[in-house]
C-alpha cells in the first residue's frame, strides 16, 4: 500500500518522511488550502532533497500554478477543478469525490499507467475536508488503483490495507496544527509496507 502526507509545509517535517521512507510528499498549491505553499518553495525543496519522483502537486487546473507544473515531467501533479481530465503526461491522481464511487468499476476507470484516482471527502472544500466519508461499502469495491483520503488515522490503517486500497493519503489527523506534522504520529507509519 502506497502511502502520501500532503499539506507539507515544513522542512523538518520532509527530513522525517524521507527518514520513514513514504511514497509520495504531497505540497499543496490550492490558493483556499490552509497548507497553501508557494510553488517556488516546493520545487526548491523537490530538488534540495531529491525527491521528485516522491513529490506531488496540489494544483488547481484554473491556477498559473498548473500552468507552470504541468509540462514539467518529472513531478507528480494532483488535479483538481477540470472539467475533463487534461491531458498531462505526468498527473498521478486524479481526485474525485466520494459520492462517485459507485462509479469506480475497472470498466469505468480512465486511466493510463501512471494515474490513479484518490477519493476524498471533498463537500464543501476543494482538497478535502479531513474528515471521513462513508467507508460501508468499500469493500464491494476493487480499490487496486485507488488512493483513499479524508480524515485516515492511525488506527485506520490496518483496516484499508486489509481492502488492498492502492494507497492512503494522510494529512491532518498526523498534526499539530494545519501544515504542522506530528512527528510522534507520523512514527505509526514506519514500516506499513515491511
Amino acid at each position: 500500500m502506497k502511502i502520501k502526507v500532503c499539506g507539507i509545509t515544513r522542512e523538518e517535517d520532509i527530513v522525517k518522511l524521507l527518514e520513514l521512507n513514504v511514497d509520495f510528499i504531497g505540497f499543496n498549491l490550492l490558493k483556499e488550502s490552509k497548507r497553501k505553499v508557494d510553488v517556488d518553495w516546493a520545487l526548491d525543496m523537490t530538488k534540495k532533497y531529491q525527491i521528485k519522483d516522491k513529490s506531488v502537486f496540489l494544483v488547481d487546473c484554473e491556477e498559473p500554478d498548473f500552468q507552470s507544473l504541468k509540462n514539467v515531467t518529472s513531478h507528480n501533479l494532483q488535479i483538481y477543478n477540470f472539467r475533463e481530465i487534461p491531458n498531462v503526461s505526468n498527473m498521478l491522481f486524479i481526485p474525485i469525490n466520494a459520492t462517485f464511487l459507485k462509479h469506480l468499476e475497472k470498466s469505468h476507470l480512465r486511466l493510463n499507467e501512471n494515474h490513479r484516482y484518490l477519493v476524498d471527502n471533498m463537500e464543501g472544500a476543494l482538497g478535502g475536508t479531513g474528515e471521513k466519508f462513508d467507508w460501508n461499502n468499500l469493500h464491494k469495491l476493487d480499490l487496486s488503483e485507488v488512493m483513499i483520503a479524508g480524515g485516515i488515522g492511525a488506527e485506520d490503517i490496518d483496516f484499508l490495507q486489509d481492502l488492498n486500497v492502492w494507497g492512503i493519503d494522510v494529512n491532518s489527523k498526523f498534526e499539530n496544527a494545519p501544515g504542522q506534522k506530528n512527528h510522534n504520529l507520523l512514527e505509526s507509519l514506519r514500516n506499513i509496507n515491511e
